[in-house]
This record gives C-alpha cells, structure tokens and sequence, in this order.
C-alpha cells in the first residue's frame, strides 16, 4: 500500500532545533532522542534520498517509491555537533537551509528572545506591552508560558518594530543579543565539507508576507549570494521563513526566489509534491510521535494530503505545445537537445513552451544531468508509452503491426489524451512537433485537427529515404505519413537545405510550407566549463563524440589510414589516443582497431553527462566526424558543438553531402572521403603538420570560426523559430477554413 501511495510522490520532512537534551524552557521541541526515532521509523517505511536528487527524478518521472528527504530550517550549532553525526551513522542524507544574518554575529530573533527569557532573573519584574497579557518569569511555566506569547506576538511584527521591541524585552532582564548562541562559519562550512547540502532560508527570517517587496527581495536574494560566498560553492535552494502559503508569503514571493536565481523552494504547507507541485512551492512538514507507530501512521496520512500550495502568476502571452518524444530523462539522442533549447530560449523571443512527452519508462536509456535545463516554468506531461521490441514482444519477435508507424506507436493514444487536456488547460496558440519518432507528429496532427490549431512539423531529416519505392509495411506507412504532415502542416521545417530542396522536388505544390532551421549549439555550455584532457600521458587525443553506426558511419578506413601511417613511422601508436565517447557499439569498434592492430591506441569511453562531453571535446587534438552517403541530406548536431568548440575537425564523409558543405565553410576543417583510404591518410598528415608548423595560423583559424558559428547558436535558432510561429500564428487552419 505505501509502494502504491508513494508513486511519483516526494516527501519531504521538516526539522528546526534538535537539542541534544530536552529543553524545559520548550518542553515540546524534539530533542536528539526525538529526532533519532523518527528517523528510525522514517527509514523503516522510506528511502532517504539528496533532495536536489529527488526533486531531479521528480521532474524526470524517475522517483523511486517512498522515496523522502531530511531538510532542517534556520541555523543551529548543534546541527554540526550533534545531527550531523547522527545522519552519518545512518548513512543518509540532508539539506540545511541556513538564515545567513546570524554567521556575521546577529543570531536568530527567535534564539534572542528564547535566550532573554532563559536569561531572567525570577525576581525581574512583569513586562508590560500593549496587546499582551504580562510577561512574568519567575516560575518556569511562566517562562514558557511568556515565551509562547512572545514567539506568536512578535513572529508578525514588522523586521524593524520586532527589533525594537526584543532589544526592550534584553534590556528588561538585563541581557544582550550577542549572548545568544549562534552558528559559526566554521560550522556550516564543516556540514558543507562533509556532503550535506545547504540553502538559504533569508539573511534575518522575516516573515516576507510583513516586508514591503524592496525588502523581501533583499533578504531573498541576498541570502543567496552571501552563502554561495561562504561555501565557495553554487547555492540553488531556498525556504520560505515560517513558510505557510497565502500566510506567510504570496505569489509574489515565489516571482522573487525565481528571480534571484534559485531553482526550488520549500514551504512548510504539508503534503507531498507531484510531478504538478510548483518547483518553488515543494511542501514539507514534520511527523511527530511518541512511538515509531504514530511517526508511521502521520508519515502515511501525509501522502493522502494536497501539496497546499497557491496559485502561481501563469505567463502572459504566446503559448506553444511541443510534442517530442525525445526529452530529458532521455539520453543518447541529439533530438533531446534540440527541443530542450527551444523550451529554454523562446521565452526570450515571446513564447512560452509547453512540451508533451513520453515517460521515461518508454526510453532506451536515461540520464538525470539535463532534468536542470528544464526551465521552471516548463510544464512537462509525460504520456504511458511502451517499447513493441522490448515490452511487446516474445523471444525477441513482435508483430510489425503493433511498430508502425514507430516501436513507439503505442504513446500515440495516450499523447492524444494528453495533449487534448493539455490544449485545454494551456489553450496553446500553435502546435509543434519534432521526429526522430514520426507519432510524434501523428499526435500533433490529430490534435491540431482535432483543437483547430496550426501546427509545425519539424522534421529535421527525411523521413522516408529517397530513390526507391516503399518496401515493405512499415515504409509504406512511414510514406504514407509523411504526405499527411506535408498535406495537414502548416509548417515544415527540415535541418539542411540538401533536405529541404528534396522535399520540395517530392512536394512542389507544398514549397511554401518549407523552411530550414538547421541544428547548433548551446552558448551558455560553452561559456561555463573549460577544457578536459586525460590522454594517460599520450601527445595526441583524437575524439568521436556520439553514435557511430558501423554501416553508415564505418571508421574501418580510418583505421587502415592510421595503420599505413604507423606502418611508414609518421605516426608512432604510443603517442596517439583515438577515443570513441558514447558510441553505441563498443564492440563493433573494437573489433575493427584489432583487425588493423590499433587496439593499443584505440579506446571506447562510457556516456558521461553533456557538459563533461563538451569540456572533453575542447581539450581534443582532433574531432572526428563520419558520415557515409547515406546521410548526405544530414548534419550531425554535434558537429556544431564539435565548431564551437575551437579545435581542428576531421570529416570523414561523402563529398558530395551536406556535412561536407558545411565544414568546408570554416576554417581549421580537415576532410577526406569516407571510401578513400589515401585521402584519409593524406587529411590527417595534413592536420599533423599544421599543428606542428602552423600553430598561431591555427588559433587565428579558430577566431574566424567564432564570428561564423555564432549563427548557429541555440538562442539564434529560436529567434528564427518564434519568427514562424508568429507566422503561422496568424494563419488560418483547416478547421477555419
């Protein structure tokens, strides 16, 4: 039952102060034994997991069930003497989110008065103040009892006027604000030091809902960049002080954190967060109990509760629903990339992005570390979708019906569901869809059809190949989808000219529809990592980033040229690593390099996450790319980061094809027939003498290429895709007409 209440659910536990021993003055605060027993009971029912982490496999549809985080609010010495030690022995995880002002020596206004009070002498007088009841101290009930009224009177109080009044209530009983205890650098550097994650919780924790918004935002922001500075490192959350939605922060505040640049924030609302749950409004709450019983049953009781959070400001303007098969989680398809930089960079040029999507469940393989690319505001649905070859078939085989016109046929139903309340919801002004997975666009254009909507096909290359008749059901079918989107788009947009003049040949009464916005790169990754290099002590690195497809993108006469080379001493293999990154067929390669005696100097490398890949190819020697005549119409996307890259690329191609085209529009480009084993050999004696010879005529080579790559930016991209859904916004659909 908890497996099932759980799924795609996050709960997030809350804790403040843990004493090592109970405190009489707060008779009603857990203490180290508290604690350690809820914790106990919450890992007998839960995972605890980072809460970075989870809020990742959260967005991604990849949360484990009874899947929890620890996060503790407000900033305690005992935190680092006391819990972390306990959270170490049990091997878990948490997040401190600290109120910055008490590490410069003004502690926490809630420590000053709980101090004051401590700090009364029994024989100190009653203190009066307007709208409470006489604070005494000479029992310790009443201590508590003032302490109470204190806390919840003041709690509401203007920053400054609750200043004022606490330094009355010090100077009372005859205390000062620098006695209160405080946390220490020292000591949120040390919790820093040892994993656990830190955030901000404001410079003083007002409650925001009582400061006038210049204020509110200062505390907001500035908690930020003074902790980022503490712990030398990036600082991405924030807890709402007191943290009550509509009560003690507004739709306002939450336009601020993600203002200031965080990319999540907490409340103390209660529930758990879904998939829906607001990025900067994940609830949290405590589960207090006596007996691990009782911890287990509100634990429990908790998941059946809503996420409480409040109405955010909904973005005005154009609204685009993109429907792409391929987005993060998924990996190993340079489609994701696409979509998700257009989702990034519309907003900019006026357009809003919604994307419909599949679960991550239907990709062949997953990764977390572009789940953050995925702006806040992007509302991502995920559509049921299954793998015929892998959850549909029987030793191996399955019916060619249940794959047309993809494996992945099966999301087209489910997407149509989706996107139709979707529509609904977001009452998008066009549709947009993407292949590599052609019922992407069969979802699009039934919606489209369906909602009265223009709509875009982005087919990036072909979808049926040229020069033949179909050959079977599946190419008949592919055939007879691509008439109906050329037929039913109001768009159609291809990545290469090459491609875009086919169609226009294949459909000329449908020229008009056809437009070319080709891949590129992201500048914003380029402009934050720096060059990796890890060679193992060898002088040359050359590096394939990406798929390589051992029939249309065969390296076995590169490697007959590397061998002649080393065969007639130019080259010597203990000076040369040729690495192959994320290529899908390790095997494959491998077995060729043996063939040709390179398997010293030839090495395959795992899927490391984007930025890694692109840190590595700006510390390469030589990228390569191959690309046979059968993707002559094509340009790998990664030729583009391989460009911004600033180092030398060698093209192993067909002549006469449109990677070809491009690279000999740059400089410092190097290319060679993917059939010629003498031209081969010849670019890359080229490329050896140039380093060694010409290396200031290189960087000036590099220059050039900067000026000229720019237009093939992400953000340049989108410009010229919010300019067609301007166009196509104003155009009539079939419905209308």
């Amino acid at each position: 039952m908890l497996s099932v209440l759980s799924r795609g659910r996050l709960t997030t536990l809350l804790f403040h102060r843990v004493p090592k021993n109970r405190d009489p003055l707060r008779p009603d605060e857990q203490h180290l034994e508290d604690f350690s027993l809820i914790l106990e009971s919450t890992l007998r029912y839960f995972r605890i997991i980072p809460l970075e982490d989870a809020i990742r496999g959260l967005r991604a549809g990849l949360l484990p069930p009874r899947s929890a985080c620890l996060t503790f609010d407000d900033g305690y010495s005992e935190w680092a003497t006391d819990v972390v030690p306990v959270l170490e022995r049990a091997g878990v995880h948490a997040t401190f989110f600290v109120t910055v002002g008490q590490l410069s020596g003004q502690p926490l206004w809630s420590e000053r008065i709980a101090h004051a009070v401590r700090a009364a002498s029994p024989t100190a007088g009653p203190l009066s103040w307007r709208g409470l009841p006489d604070l005494k101290f000479a029992t310790m009930a009443e201590r508590q009892q003032s302490l109470l009224r204190l806390d919840s009177f003041l709690k509401y109080q203007d920053p400054s006027i609750r200043d004022q009044l606490i330094l009355q209530l010090e100077n009372h009983v005859g205390t000062c604000a620098s006695q209160a205890p405080v946390m220490t650098v020292d000591q949120l550097r040390q919790i820093h030091a040892k994993g656990f994650g830190i955030g901000a919780h404001a410079i003083s924790h007002p409650i925001l809902s009582r400061c006038n918004a210049k204020r509110a935002y200062e505390e907001i922001a500035g908690a930020r960049e003074e902790l980022a500075a503490l712990i030398r490192g990036p600082i991405t959350g924030f807890a709402y002080p007191n943290g009550r939605p509509l009560i003690d922060f507004d739709a306002d505040h939450v336009e601020m954190v993600r203002r200031a640049g965080y990319s999540y924030a907490l409340t103390t609302g209660g529930g758990v967060a879904t998939q829906r749950t607001s990025l900067f409004q994940i609830p949290r709450f405590t589960p207090w109990g006596r007996t691990g019983h009782w911890v287990g049953v509100r634990l429990i009781r908790n998941l059946t509760q809503s996420d409480g959070g409040i109405p955010e400001e909904k973005p005005s303007g154009k609204r685009v629903l993109m429907t792409a098969f391929h987005y993060p989680p998924q990996s190993g398809s340079s489609g994701v990339l696409r979509t998700l930089n257009f989702t990034r960079n519309l907003p900019e040029r006026g357009w809003t992005a919604d994307v419909l999507t599949a679960r991550a469940s239907a990709y062949e393989a997953v990764g977390l570390d572009l789940i953050d690319q995925i702006p806040a505001g992007t509302r991502v649905a995920r559509a049921y979708a299954l793998d015929a070859a892998r959850d549909l078939s029987i030793r191996g085989k399955y019916p060619r019906s249940l794959a047309l016109p993809d494996r992945w046929s099966s999301w087209v139903l489910s997407g149509l569901l989706k996107g139709w309340f979707e529509t609904r919801r977001s009452r998008p002004d066009v549709l947009w869809s993407t292949y590599p997975i052609a019922s992407a666009h069969l979802i699009a254009g039934l919606l489209s059809r369906l909602r009265g909507l223009p709509w875009i096909a982005d087919f990036r290359d072909p979808l049926v190949d040229e020069g033949h008749e179909p050959r079977d059901l599946l190419e008949r079918t592919q055939r007879r989808l691509e008439q109906w989107v050329m037929a039913n788009a109001s768009a159609c947009v291809f990545v290469t000219e090459d491609a875009a003049r086919l169609y226009a040949q294949r459909y000329p009464a449908m020229v008009s529809k056809i437009v070319v916005i080709e891949n590129g790169y992201d500048e914003t990754i380029f402009e934050r990592v720096t060059a990796v290099r890890n060679t193992g002590g060898r002088k040359w690195l050359l590096l394939h980033s990406g798929v390589i497809y051992p029939r249309e993108r065969d390296p076995s006469t590169f490697f007959e040229a590397v061998r002649q080379l080393i065969d007639a001493k130019e080259l010597s293999p203990a000076q040369l690593c040729i690495r192959f990154r994320a290529s899908g067929h390790d095997r494959e390669i491998l077995s060729c390099a043996l063939r040709y005696g390179l398997q010293d100097c030839v090495e395959t490398a795992p899927p490391i996450p984007y930025e890694e890949a692109i840190a590595e190819m700006m510390g390469a020697d030589l990228l390569l790319v191959f690309q046979g005549v059968e993707f002559n119409r094509q340009i790998p996307a990664k030729l583009y980061e391989y460009l911004r890259a600033a180092r030398p690329v060698l093209g192993i191609v067909d002549p006469t094809g449109s990677t070809a085209a491009r690279l000999r529009t740059f400089s410092e480009t190097f290319t060679a027939d993917i059939s010629s084993v003498h031209e081969i050999s010849d670019a890359l004696c080229r490329f050896f003498s140039r380093c060694q010879t010409e290396s200031e005529a290189m960087l000036s080579g590099f220059g050039a290429n900067m000026a000229l790559i720019r237009r093939y930016s992400r953000a340049s991209q989108a410009g010229q895709l919010a300019d067609l859904l301007d166009q196509c916004r104003r155009q009539p659909t079939k419905a209308d007409e």
